[in-house]
């Protein structure tokens, strides 16, 4: 899909302007495989240090978030690039890289309740995204990402992530059933938990990418 060059609505808006200094951006490169069947969707296109030109920075082979994703997550279940359409709930970069994470320490709020009504803005966007590529399996980085989509569209999931880890759900996106599976932004990867639940984690895709005849 297309989107539009630029997006004023959350400036205009004055959305959590009180938080952070500067206007946001658009910043979005999707990442679309030649089959989309598996949706990764990530936080935002902010990040710390430099910054990402695609989603999940997918582009760049040699990048850690790719490693991550295409190593240690999609290949253990037969799952590679190809499979995958990729996009954020939030579509902007927030300026001089100021991370939500960031933000939110500052200010004492939470991620969650910092990206909703950002979220709610780019929801358009993102259920276009899903009916264009009508994914099979739905597979989200973070719990601000899990807690975000659970609420949006009513799912009967745990809102931990620590509870929700490692496991395939049976849920409904825009009246079709697909499975969801829940996973962790990589800087919660050297967590105990998430260890121990890695293998979990993979048969959990494995059996998703099987049921729905992806592998």
């Amino acid at each position: 899909m297309s989107f539009p060059d630029k997006c004023d609505i959350c400036t205009r808006t004055k959305i959590n302007a009180n938080m952070f200094h500067g206007d946001i951006e658009l910043s979005l490169r999707p990442i679309k495989g030649s089959t989309t069947s598996v949706m990764l969707v990530g936080q935002d296109p902010t990040v710390a240090r430099g910054q990402i030109y695609s989603v999940l920075d997918l582009e760049n082979r040699n990048s850690h978030l790719y490693k991550y994703i295409l190593g240690e997550i999609m290949e253990p279940a037969g799952l590679g690039i190809d499979n995958v359409y990729a996009t954020d709930l939030v579509k902007c970069r927030f300026p001089d890289n100021q991370t939500p994470s960031s933000i939110c320490k500052r200010h004492g709020r939470t991620i969650k309740e910092f990206l909703s009504p950002f979220f709610q803005n780019c929801l358009q966007w993102f259920i276009q995204e899903i009916d264009e590529n009508q994914p099979a399996i739905i597979l989200s980085f973070g719990q601000p990402v899990h807690q975000l989509l659970i609420e949006k569209f009513a799912w009967a999931v745990p809102v931990r992530m620590k509870e929700a880890f490692g496991n395939r759900y049976n849920v409904s996106l825009q009246g079709k059933d697909v499975y969801y599976v829940p996973c962790i932004h990589i800087n919660s990867r050297g967590h105990q938990h998430y260890i121990k639940n890695w293998s979990k984690l993979n048969q959990s895709l494995k059996e998703a990418a099987t049921l729905s005849k992806i592998i």
